[in-house]
């Protein structure tokens, strides 16, 4: 595809009334690729500062694409991340895709967001043969993926395990019969453990 052709394409792609998205603007508004031109591809595992991570992620399709390969084992070809993508952005199944549709999130992808994220060693992009494959540097980016732990997810790891293990030292040292406990009857042992059940089940469902 020339040169020519391709800033055609994009240009035409912009008008809303075709039922482009945001995203089509936002990638020709993406001039990174210009400062990469003669550059070298980074090798695999070269550090990034903070600058690039937050460059590489501003853009949800560059996002879609990390997620996307991680979700399939690291490596996938590019027809299948477009359709992927595009079915995010038009709220629609791959099948259901138009040409159209395709065609906008694939040109966006094989001109400027893979060619760009090649160039940093976050993935090895072979335009030959179409295929895409994560690379280390990716590593640095995931903290800026992956939702973070919030204090009440973090808070509840240890009391569901701590739950059930009071639960279990409760009940075993009643039923045994050691000291006060000795006193409570089989029936109150029986609602202390119902009721530790489903305090457990419902600590879970809370999760």
């Amino acid at each position: 595809m020339s040169a020519g052709k391709s800033g055609s394409l994009n240009r035409g792609s912009l008008g809303k009334t075709d039922g482009s998205t945001d995203e089509d603007a936002a990638d020709t508004d993406d001039n990174g690729n210009l400062e990469m031109i003669g550059q070298e591809s980074r090798s695999n595992g070269s550090d990034l500062d903070k600058g690039e991570i937050f460059d590489l992620l501003k853009n949800s399709r560059r996002r879609s694409t990390i997620q996307y390969l991680r979700d399939n084992g690291g490596s996938a070809e590019l027809k299948d991340v477009a359709e992927h993508i595009a079915a995010e952005e038009n709220d629609t199944t791959v099948r259901q895709l138009s040409s159209d549709q395709r065609k906008r999130v694939y040109i966006g992808l094989y001109q400027c967001h893979l060619p760009k994220m090649d160039k940093l060693g976050v993935v090895e992009y072979d335009k030959n043969r179409g295929t895409i494959e994560l690379q280390e540097s990716v590593t640095q980016l995931l903290p800026y993926v992956d939702p973070v732990e919030d204090g009440r997810e973090m808070e509840w790891d240890w009391t569901v395990p701590a739950i059930a293990a009071c639960l279990v030292v409760v009940v075993s040292l009643g039923t045994v019969g050691v000291g006060a406990l000795s006193r409570v009857p089989p029936t109150g042992w029986t609602l202390v453990s119902v009721v530790g059940i489903v305090l457990i089940v419902g600590i879970q469902y809370w999760q």
